[in-house]
């Protein structure tokens, strides 16, 4: 006996045609109403295989194939020998996370009021809380990622739990906007999301690969939701990924740890290891970046 993925789709379709056939002829002897069922309600199992049938075929929409061709030719050149950058970021584990001017970018997820004053938004339901801790380290981050002449990208969300506020977007909206100690220059990228990666509802891709950008420093708010999501997203894509710590919080500092865990534990274990940033993060802490960016200051 063969198992279902060898059999050859003509074979599939010969016995669901005959299951068919048997399954109409059963119900004629009954009643002309159940025939009638019969003929228009095929059973359960034909249903299947002309599904199984369909997974054989090639993707009907082009841009998945062209996806798929694209992402299996990025894999193929993340699998080889990662060049050692300008510079090396030392990381947990003791392991260093390589970068360099033209290939690495400072990623900062969601640096807005709503988030980080206590009459925003959402941080109006989190007095009190260490969301703020973070701040200090992003705002080091993002001076030295200046001096060094990274590229620098923010992303903005109007996703507040299961509300989507995009009547906020380029809007003058005080809470909606970056905070005033980490706003965005001039010819920095700045996206606006839906989803709470910033990955899956924003241009950030096409962005940061048409600059060239191979590797991110990510950081910023909340590390259990949106930094979480945009590290599985950017590595889906094939992105490494080396997150700050002390430039992340959340609302609970158990929730901030146990998402580094998560990012972190993986990657440094051994069968994950060799993937430098991609399973699915190193993690290291801001004086560590700034130690390596200063041989890059411009």
């Amino acid at each position: 006996l063969k198992p279902l993925h060898q059999l050859s789709s003509s074979f599939v379709q010969l016995c669901s045609h005959t299951v068919v056939a048997m399954w109409r002829r059963a119900f004629a002897r009954v009643t002309p109403a159940r025939a009638m069922a019969a003929a228009v309600a095929p059973p359960a199992c034909w249903l299947a295989a002309q599904q199984w049938q369909g997974l054989q075929c090639d993707s009907n929409f082009p841009h998945d194939t062209d996806r798929r061709a694209m992402m299996k030719h990025i894999s193929i050149e993340r699998a080889m020998p990662l060049a050692p950058g300008d510079t090396q970021i030392a990381c947990r584990g003791n392991r260093e996370f390589p970068v360099d001017r033209a290939t690495t970018a400072l990623v900062l997820i969601d640096m807005q009021s709503d988030f980080l004053e206590p009459n925003g938004r959402v941080g109006q339901h989190y007095k009190d809380t260490p969301v703020r801790d973070g701040m200090p380290g992003c705002i080091r981050l993002l001076k030295a990622a200046r001096e060094a002449g990274l590229t620098i990208a923010h992303s903005r969300s109007h996703r507040y739990g299961a509300t989507v506020r995009d009547d906020l977007v380029g809007t003058p909206d005080v809470g909606y906007e970056l905070h005033p100690d980490l706003r965005a220059l001039p010819g920095e990228i700045v996206v606006d999301k839906w989803t709470f990666g910033a990955f899956a509802s924003t241009p950030l891709e096409d962005e940061l690969r048409a600059k060239g950008v191979d590797r991110i420093l990510l950081c910023g708010v909340l590390t259990n939701v949106c930094i979480f999501a945009t590290a599985s997203q950017a590595v889906d894509r094939f992105f490494r990924v080396c997150l700050v710590e002390d430039a992340c919080a959340a609302f609970d500092k158990e929730w901030h740890d146990a998402a580094i865990k998560l990012i972190n534990e993986p990657q440094i274990k051994k069968g994950h290891n060799a993937q430098i940033g991609l399973y699915f993060g190193e993690v290291t802490q801001v004086g560590k970046v700034e130690e390596a960016l200063a041989k890059l200051k411009k």
